[in-house]
């Protein structure tokens, strides 16, 4: 029977606690069978086994896999922790009855063991509880952790949610992988031990660090491929990008030498006629990339499916095929003889032979790999299949969900027949025109599963219906792919001034492209594919209307650029030409601080994408503490910031798990002066310290304890938990080590190059931060606002307060005075009784108080120069208004003594 899980796994559970041992909860075991809705197979459903189940070298009996992505001896056995149940509900509510244990396929169900305390190399032991191994003869079970679980687009089809994957890696909570060392029996409730550990710094999680997130990191990488005990996937995986790296200065070698021989010699080594229009090519290079030997290794000479070759010909035409299958240093090419050829294909067919050098300019991928969805569908007409074969086979080879559906003109008319056999009846549906067959793109449309990926490649006409259709579907552009063979170049004559080029003005003409004229005005202006696929030859529009008419551009980019290979003008227009201006981008640093850009979404009242700056340094306090290392100082955050902000910052920029906590400005501020509360500052706060030092009638607790419950009834009433910042405010950010710094601010560095921006509130937990905007703020300034009631009773708690501590401060003074109470005693303490001051005594003091604060006034008064200047001005004017006094006097005196005669 299975261990029972406990309240389905909501109990709280610290996932960074060491690990020594665990419980297996459940063992699961499942058969394969097709995904809802899909032709694909999977084993992703398990069930849960009673009893003992046998274990073997390939994992556990009754257990089958899809061989592709999963099984094998470095696969036998997949373990998951069920704590992480809770989470995914939390962050995927829409999912949430499907995040439970055995739901990410699972063999081995654990409640502690997971990606943070279980290493790469660890070797475990499972066996009954109950069991000894200490002595007698060890029949455990021997398991080695071998992998992480590389997640595929299964989990996306299993939970309903698009692109839920990646969030998989990004959180660190994928599951992993052992290999057996030792066969035997396990069931639930048997204890899984540590018994050796070789990598102890090495974590699944730190492991995905530099699997997923922080892939540049050359030291790691090459001390990763070290690492033996590694499944040959991720082994394989960093021993290559360790190869990438040695061959750094190759590649800038290649890229040297195409900047100044754009044009490499290529013979013609094979000439195939597949159909009555269709002709292939096979090239090989002159000179191999990467030197003799390397015609098959090596990322440099590789291509992925869906490349295209621009072709210079012997007539001086240049124009770009789908390169069909191959390499950089040998490929074929399908070019189909144009009713309408302009020299081009007609060339190819009529003039190329086997032993003939053509030249090759360019070689651009162009088709994405879309691996996150779970069904590809492709529709192409006549020789567009050239752009798809290959990727279709590779989807087909590692048991993608994929069909295709193609048209051609008639049954003789379809090239490469062998290779489309191959895929059988249930990839390939062929509409014969000549027939009657129809290809019908609008039911293609409305019958594609959940979650598909669609990718059109033909003539004007079926891209036409194609993008109506789609559209009239309401696809997003992300799951569309438009491969465009041929360049739509109708229209009239028209003009363009390109501005970084002195404001030369080109006309270009009815059958002409911009990409055109301006290669010939200006040799230096990048191209691909010449039919809109690839926006090589993007330019920036400056002014005036443009017909857009490419691919490669999205809705949002149309108003600001223009493919210059396939688009004409409305009128007369200003470009800037891509390979000559670059946009500059804003400064990575200012000072001492690196510039963090933050994309924040459009809001319903501010409907614009913008970017907002945060400044990032080390943190340098004036006063040190032991965490300075490992923390940073932030300063301009966002005014909407939460911790739970920072947190998905941070793990979008170096993964979950580095950032710990933030303290904001008004947070520290608070923490500096909690010391002394609001109301101390307002009452005689020292006769209150003195009232506790003298007083010994109750216990400190008893004290302390009241006086928090009286000032919890004094403080106005909490009416908002989440306060908004003071704009341009600070936050001190504390990171798990100080490497974690380093990776932050290389993040930062990072990504003012890419200019690929975080979102701002992007990852944040459901349910756990408030939304901003206009219905937030009108809410948080109506409860701003108290009910009168509480806000009544609040005051007259602090008036009470207020009171008592007067009385109290009022009664402490009269005992240093050592006067008595009401009831007529006088407290003695240990130091004895200081004789009551007398009358006179007292009134001196009062006397130099008095003179003392006077002369303090006299002493400020008489301190700025203009006072003194001032003050002498009065004085004089007070001198001779007195003597104007006396001298009036005087002269009174002396009229009334002359009136009077004195006696001889």
């Amino acid at each position: 029977m299975p261990h029972r899980l406990q309240d389905e796994t909501h109990l709280e559970v610290d996932l960074y606690r060491p690990f020594t041992s665990d419980t297996i909860l459940e063992v699961r075991t499942g058969r394969m069978k097709p995904l809802s809705g899909l032709a694909v197979q999977s084993g992703i459903d398990k069930t849960i086994r009673d009893g003992p189940v046998r274990v073997t070298e390939m994992g556990l009996e009754g257990d089958e896999h899809d061989p592709t992505f999963h099984g094998g001896v470095d696969k036998a056995i997949h373990g998951y922790c069920c704590s992480h149940y809770p989470t995914w509900r939390t962050e995927f509510p829409s999912a949430a009855a499907s995040f439970r244990p055995g739901a990410f396929g699972e063999n081995l169900v654990t409640a502690h063991l997971n990606e943070r305390n279980l290493c790469i190399g660890d070797i475990v032991s499972i066996s009954p509880p109950s069991s000894d191994t200490n002595g007698g003869e060890d029949h455990s079970v021997l398991l080695q952790v071998s992998l992480p679980r590389q997640p595929c687009f299964k989990l996306n089809h299993r939970f309903q949610l698009k692109n839920f994957a990646p969030n998989t890696w990004k959180t660190s909570r994928t599951g992993w992988y052992f290999r057996v060392l030792q066969p035997g029996t396990i069931q639930a409730g048997d204890t899984i031990r540590l018994v050796e550990r070789r990598h102890p710094a090495w974590t699944i999680e730190r492991v995905q660090e530099y699997l997923h997130r922080n892939t540049g990191d050359a030291a790691m990488n090459e001390e990763l491929a070290g690492i033996e005990e590694f499944g040959a996937e991720c082994r394989d995986a960093f021993r290559a990008r360790v190869a990438r790296q040695k061959a750094k200065e190759r590649r800038e070698r290649l890229k040297r030498e195409e900047k100044t021989q754009k044009w490499r010699d290529y013979k013609v080594v094979g000439r195939t006629r597949q159909t009555a229009r269709i002709m292939s090519f096979v090239l090989e290079a002159a000179e191999p990339v990467g030197g003799a030997g390397k015609e098959e290794d090596g990322e440099e000479v590789q291509l992925r499916p869906g490349a295209h070759a621009k072709i210079r010909l012997g007539n001086g035409l240049v124009r770009a095929y789908s390169i069909v299958d191959g390499n950089r240093n040998r490929f074929q090419l399908g070019v189909a003889l144009d009713d309408k050829s302009r020299g081009g294909s007609r060339y190819l067919h009529e003039k190329v032979q086997v032993g003939d050098t053509l030249q090759v300019g360019a070689i651009t991928a162009a088709v994405p790999m879309a691996s996150a969805a779970s069904h590809h569908v492709f529709v192409a007409g006549g020789v567009g299949i050239t752009a798809f074969l290959a990727l279709i086979e590779g989807y087909k080879s590692i048991n993608y969900s994929v069909e295709l559906h193609y048209a051609v003109r008639s049954a003789e008319d379809v090239p490469f027949r062998e290779r489309l056999a191959k895929l059988g009846d249930e990839v390939v549906t062929i509409y014969d025109k000549a027939a009657g067959q129809r290809l019908d793109i609008g039911r293609i449309v409305k019958n594609i599963p959940w979650n598909s990926q669609m990718y059109f490649c033909g003539p004007k006409r079926l891209m036409d219906e194609a993008a109506k259709e789609t559209r009239a579907r309401g696809i997003p552009e992300k799951e569309l792919h438009f491969e465009a063979f041929e360049a739509d170049v109708s229209g009239d004559p028209f003009e363009v001034v390109v501005a970084n080029k002195g404001g030369a003005t080109i006309r270009v003409g009815e059958e002409e492209t911009l990409l055109e004229c301006l290669q010939k005005q200006f040799d230096e202006v990048d191209s691909s594919c010449c039919v809109g696929n690839c926006g090589t030859c993007r330019v920036t529009l400056k002014d005036g209307q443009v017909d857009h008419r490419g691919t490669a551009l999205a809705e949002e980019e149309k108003a600001t650029s223009m493919l210059a290979c396939c688009n004409g003008s409305e009128e007369i227009g200003t470009f800037h030409i891509k390979t000559i201006i670059n946009m500059p981008a804003g400064p990575a640093t200012i000072g001492d601080f690196s510039v963090l850009p933050v994309s924040i979404l459009p809001l319903p009242s501010f409907p614009k994408d913008v970017v907002h700056y945060l400044y990032v340094r080390r943190n340098t306090p004036k006063i040190p503490t032991p965490t300075d290392a490992r923390t940073l100082f932030l300063t301009n955050v966002p005014v909407d910031s939460t911790e739970a902000h920072l947190r998905a910052l941070f793990a979008s920029l170096v993964g979950a798990g580095r950032f710990e906590t933030a303290t904001f400005e008004d947070e520290r501020k608070d923490a500096h002066s909690q010391s002394q509360s609001p109301i101390d500052a307002a009452t005689p706060a020292s006769a209150a310290r003195l009232l506790q030092a003298h007083s010994k009638k109750r216990k400190r607790e008893d004290e302390e304890a009241e006086q928090a419950r009286e000032e919890a009834a004094a403080r106005l009433p909490s009416t908002w938990t989440r306060p908004l910042r003071r704009s341009g405010s600070t936050a001190v950010v504390l990171l798990a080590d100080e490497k974690s710094v380093e990776q932050v601010l290389k993040a930062i560095a990072k990504v003012n190059k890419t200019r690929k921006y975080p979102t701002w509130g992007d990852n944040l937990p459901e349910g756990k931060v408030s939304p901003l905007g206009s219905v937030w703020l009108k809410a948080h300034n109506r409860l701003s606002y108290p009910d009168k009631q509480a806000l009544q009773a609040s005051v007259d708690a602090f008036s009470l307060l207020f009171s008592r501590r007067e009385q109290e401060a009022a009664e402490i003074a009269k005992r240093l005075r050592n006067e008595p109470d009401e009831d007529g005693f006088v407290t003695v303490t240990r130091g004895g009784r200081a004789a009551p001051a007398s009358r006179n005594e007292a009134e001196e003091a009062k006397r130099r108080m008095l003179e003392k604060e006077e002369k303090k006034k006299q002493e400020l008064t008489n301190f700025y120069r203009f006072q003194l200047r001032e003050r002498k001005k009065a004085e004089q004017a007070e001198l001779l208004k007195r003597f104007d006094e006396d001298r009036k006097k005087l002269e009174a005196m002396r009229e009334k003594r002359g009136k009077f005669v004195p006696e001889a």
